[in-house]
Parts: structure tokens; sequence; C-alpha cells
């Protein structure tokens, strides 16, 4: 009897996990889509292969916690050195933080036919947040194809601050 409970439970805890998609897949099915658009011939699109780096986002992550406690254990020490030790590392550690504004990097490779109607490989550069939302798109000529509406609208308010303070 507690055996067939048990397997009841496994059985639907599999059911309901399997059907879900992952973070990952959700980040996929994103940049299909936005690539499809741009593509002459969508019907022709296939998918060949995605990879996600967040390699370096978590080594920048855990470096900031070191950093973090450093400055910590040395602002309980109340001397000079101590002092332009901590300014050092709050640099440190503000651009690193800079760095992992755009969490997640990765490559997405798909074929697809061209204007002439010959089947081509492309490998397209992606960057994504921590929400694993499609930040950057980028193709095989450095040309961008997507980018975030946040991003654009943080460009435009910085190009707006410069041309006010000319």
């Amino acid at each position: 009897m507690i055996m067939k409970k048990i397997l009841l439970f496994l059985g639907i805890l599999l059911l309901t996990t399997s059907c879900k998609k992952s973070k990952q897949e959700k980040l996929q099915n994103e940049i299909e889509s936005k690539i499809k658009i741009q593509l002459n011939d969508p019907n022709s699109y296939e998918f060949n292969y995605f990879y996600l780096d967040s390699l370096e986002y978590m080594t920048n992550k855990e470096e900031i916690k070191i950093i973090l406690k450093d400055i910590q254990n040395l602002n309980k020490q109340k001397d000079v050195k101590s002092e332009k030790m901590v300014s050092l590392l709050k640099s440190k550690s503000e651009f690193l933080q800079s760095l992992n504004k755009n969490k997640y990097k990765g490559t997405f490779s798909f074929r697809a036919n061209n204007k002439f109607g010959a089947k081509i490989l492309a490998e397209y550069a992606f960057e994504a947040d921590s929400t694993y939302t499609v930040l950057y798109l980028i193709n095989n000529n450095k040309d961008t194809i997507y980018k975030d509406e946040v991003i654009i609208n943080d460009e435009i308010t910085k190009d707006i601050k410069k041309l006010q303070q000319n």
C-alpha cells in the first residue's frame, strides 16, 4: 500500500516537472522567435545548437563576495594602509559589478536559407540577464540583430544627459 502511494507520488512529480519548460528552453525559444523574423525564409529554419555560458558571471559573483568579506575585515582595522586597501577593493568590486550587467553569454547556431535559397550555417552571440531574458543578439558580422528596450532607453538617456552638459 505504501509502495503504491510512493510510486503514485513519484509519477505525479515526474509529470509536473517534465511538463514545465526550463529557463534555458524559454531563452532558446525567445532567441528563435527574434531570429526567425529576420530570416529571408523563416520556414527553412533548422536549430543546430545552443550554448549558455554562466561561468564568467558565477566567477565574478564569487569574487565580489570575497572582496566584500575582505572589506568587512579591513574596516575593523583603523590604519591608513587598511583604508587604502578598502578603497582599492571597493573600486575593484564596482568594476566587477559593472561587468555583471549582462549575466549570461552564449552562442546560438542554426541553419536557414539565404536570399539565393542556399542553406547557410549561422552562429549568433547573445547576452541575457538573470531572468533569462535576451538583452543582445549579435549576428556573424557583429551586427546587433536585437537589443532590449531597457538598454535602448538607457542609451538614449545617457545621450540626452551628454547633450545637456554641452
